[in-house]
């Protein structure tokens, strides 16, 4: 397949109008803007709020994120890869709903209940009746948003609604300073107000694409039928963020704080190519499961399109990364390049074992799934471990590339074709 260049607008449209890469685009752009209202938010509290507010505000919005993770449960999988060929799809996407919902209320409740033995010091949240009514809203609804943006949507391939809800947490940074008053209660509100009117706009965006009334409802024969697919999707998913979470507090441990902060920024900067082939694989998902038929055309195109991305944010790392560092301070830019170069050369096998896991998603093969990602973080983990006190920090880049080679290896070696 030659590699594909816009020769005049009318080609230009027609590849934008590829659902494939439409839906790519517009989760990229959304993956950005996340990030970018994440950026701007705590950069705005900083200045207007005490370190202290911060710390507490920062702390209680991790302990949030955390649940909204246990309470996704592979639903925003199953939703992609399930919708299209479902006729009950409003019982389906409220089957969804009320579960994670329940799950991450639940959660929520034996965090608050048990606040003295796993974190004493944000026992301000029971102290404060605000704070606990605010949090068990919040985590009520924020994984409903989530399952909206990277589940609903991506499978209706409508993942410019998915965009529209990311824009709309900006809104957020507006309302952080006219709450100073409320100290870090203040910035906990800012943080959830967003999320929780991107799920009401949200729904309002449902109803333009079916019939559709938000009912609890929990209908056993659904969950029978995507049970094995949502679980196998949600143990991988746990594989897949524990490099995220382990690696800054192993480096921390190993090799101390200043260490950590250098490898934590180029960690950082390394994860914004890990969007490409995340958007390119979601939307491939989406596709696969409307056009079966078209799959191996698809597994084709999100190839080529993937890697020619990569590549082009792999050069431009080696030739501005310690530019973009500088942003971070100068000793970012000298302490920091040479372990993103060694990251950013992970991209090539990561996206290779991504798009692979997704099209075994597609195929409703979910072993192979769980080994990809298993395989990536044990391998990474145990790897950075060993290697960063020969190497230093660079070990961790040298275990995380070697880590996607061998996954990538094992599945060539199994004759698998993407």
């Amino acid at each position: 397949m030659k590699i594909w260049i816009p020769k005049n607008r009318e080609d230009l449209r027609k590849h934008l109008s590829d659902p494939l890469f439409k839906n790519a685009y517009f989760l990229m752009l959304s993956s950005i803007t996340s990030a970018g209202s994440g950026f701007f938010f705590w950069l705005i509290a900083a200045r207007f709020y005490s370190a202290e507010d911060v710390g507490l505000a920062s702390a209680i919005i991790s302990a949030m994120n955390f649940i909204l993770i246990l309470s996704l449960l592979g639903f925003d999988i199953s939703l992609i890869r399930f919708l299209p060929e479902r006729k009950d799809k409003v019982k389906f996407i409220n089957t969804c709903f009320t579960i994670s919902s329940i799950v991450s209320f639940s959660l929520a409740l034996i965090f608050i209940t048990g606040i003295n033995i796993w974190s004493p010091s944000l026992s301000i949240m029971i102290e404060k009746k605000m704070f606990l009514f605010l949090f068990f809203l919040y985590t009520s609804v924020i994984p409903l948003a989530s399952l909206q943006s990277r589940g609903i949507f991506v499978g209706f391939r409508k993942a410019e609604y998915s965009f529209i809800l990311t824009v709309v947490t900006f809104a957020r940074i507006g309302i952080l300073p006219f709450l100073t008053t409320f100290g870090a209660l203040g910035i906990y509100l800012s943080y959830g107000l967003t999320p929780l009117l991107a799920f009401l706009i949200g729904i309002f965006l449902i109803s333009r694409i079916l019939p559709y009334k938000p009912i609890p409802t929990v209908r056993k024969d659904i969950i029978n039928e995507i049970f094995h697919y949502t679980l196998g999707n949600y143990i991988a998913g746990i594989f897949q963020f524990l490099p995220n979470v382990i690696l800054p507090i192993m480096v921390l441990n190993v090799l101390g704080a200043e260490q950590n902060a250098y490898f934590f920024i180029a960690w950082s900067v390394s994860n914004l190519l890990a969007i490409i082939p995340g958007a390119v694989s979601t939307s491939l998902l989406a596709e696969g499961s409307y056009e079966y038929e078209k799959l191996e055309w698809n597994i084709r195109k999100a190839v080529m399109f993937t890697f020619v991305l990569i590549g082009v944010g792999i050069l431009t790392i080696f030739i501005l990364g310690d530019r973009i560092l500088w942003i971070f301070g100068e000793k970012y830019a000298e302490k920091s390049f040479d372990i993103l170069k060694v990251l950013v050369l992970g991209a090539v096998p990561f996206s290779a074992n991504t798009i692979y896991a997704y099209v075994k998603r597609v195929q409703k093969e979910i072993k192979p799934v769980i080994f990809v990602y298993s395989c990536i973080s044990i391998l990474t983990l145990v790897g950075s471990y060993l290697l960063m006190t020969k190497y230093g920090i660079i070990g961790v880049g040298f275990a995380w590339v070697l880590a996607n080679f061998i996954v990538t290896f094992f599945i060539l070696l199994r004759g698998a074709y993407f």
